[in-house]
């Protein structure tokens, strides 16, 4: 079982802007089959809040690579050092522009000395700013959910290939026509999920194609505590409620964005 807070004591702020109030939580667990296998999880998931910038980070290794985790390891890593440097490039882009310039992360992935074959993972990301500015990414399957006056929304699809289990992945040719770049403005409290396809079993409703209630009560817990108990909660869910409901393994991280202060 792991989670991950990135908090460090003293962020720098983004452009010398007043630090943002936002709160974070992630963890990510193996799933059935990999622990009936003996293989690691491939899932990774973060949270950070660094000054005037807050965000939340999930990446889903392929199955079909032996050592995919380690590329999921390294974007999640990798991202919140990213937009805290490129955020109001990126902001500033049309969607294509910004699409093309975040696909330099293929070159992050270069440090791990394997093919980029072997390097293929899922991104997600939502970052927000103090100023009310936010920026996200999806490329691949999971799902980012939103949540704005206790009205949870799927802001970010899965998208699929042919089949259902086909996805795409960054370090894959032409990744940047699939990576979906969004952003706009918003200053109302309001939370953000991203949840990998494992955790989707559970998340999505597809049945009613609408987020099931999970998603609204897993936000209101970080809006209403704080970031280490909620970790330690989301933990627990995940491994006794999430995992037996699906054989992937399962990552959440969750954003709570806060009134300015």
């Amino acid at each position: 079982m792991y989670n991950e807070v990135n908090r460090p004591a003293q962020g720098a702020c983004l452009q010398g802007d007043d630090p943002i109030n936002a709160k974070v939580s992630a963890a990510y667990d193996c799933g059935r089959h990999h622990s009936m296998t003996g293989k690691p999880c491939q899932d990774r998931a973060a949270g950070f809040v660094r000054g005037a910038l807050a965000g939340v980070v999930l990446c889903d290794g392929a199955g079909s690579c032996a050592h995919s985790e380690r590329a999921a390891q390294r974007m999640m890593e990798w991202i919140p050092d990213y937009l805290q440097i490129a955020f109001d490039t990126l902001y500033a882009l049309p969607p294509e522009e910004a699409a093309a310039a975040a696909a330099a992360g293929q070159a992050a992935l270069e440090v791990l000395g394997m093919p980029p074959e072997e390097c293929y993972c899922t991104l997600l990301f939502y970052a927000a700013h103090a100023d009310g500015r936010w920026l996200c990414g999806h490329i691949g399957d999971g799902y980012i959910f939103r949540i704005r006056q206790d009205t949870a929304v799927v802001f970010s699809a899965p998208e699929n290939g042919h089949a259902i289990n086909e996805t795409y992945f960054l370090s894959e040719p032409g990744a940047a026509q699939h990576l979906r770049i969004r952003s706009g403005e918003l200053h109302e409290p309001y939370a953000v999920l991203l949840t990998s396809d494992g955790g989707g079993d559970t998340l999505f409703d597809r049945q009613q194609q609408q987020p099931a209630p999970a998603v609204e009560r897993l936000c209101d817990w970080l809006t209403e505590n704080d970031e280490k108990t909620v970790t330690e909660a989301l933990a627990h869910v995940i491994k006794e409620k999430m995992i037996p409901a699906t054989e992937d393994d399962v990552s959440v991280a969750i954003l709570y964005c806060g009134e300015d202060e």
